[in-house]
């Protein structure tokens, strides 16, 4: 993967602002490091099961919640999840349906999910 300046990244961020190009395919080290089998089945149950809140993730999955907000956190900073706030709860929402890996480039893809749960 090639490394590009400071410059060259705030020309693109500002090129995908304004709608003029989309966002070049993201790193896959990080993703790949990330997606424990843990985090998997973390994703399935958010894809599957809808849960309402963290807290609601926690029981669950019998995970502690401290443990299950770490792990949606770092699935958040890759894209795979949002965190919205509703009232003093916090749920999260997949954002993807597929990943697409091109092992050639070094980079990934998330497909976005068709409908929203």
């Amino acid at each position: 993967m090639k490394q590009r300046t400071l410059t060259d990244l705030r020309e693109e961020m500002r090129a995908v602002a304004r709608g003029e190009r989309e966002p070049s395919p993201r790193p896959v080290a990080s993703l790949l490091k990330a997606l424990s089998p843990e985090a998997l089945k973390l994703l399935e149950l958010l894809l599957r099961e809808h849960p309402v809140s963290v807290a609601d993730v926690a029981e669950r999955t019998g995970r502690a919640q401290p443990n299950i907000s770490r792990s949606l956190q770092l699935l958040a900073r890759l894209g795979l999840v949002q965190m919205k706030r509703v009232g003093r709860e916090v749920r999260p929402v997949p954002t993807i349906a597929k990943l697409e890996i091109d092992f050639a480039t070094g980079t990934y893809e998330a497909r976005p999910l068709e409908t929203a749960p």
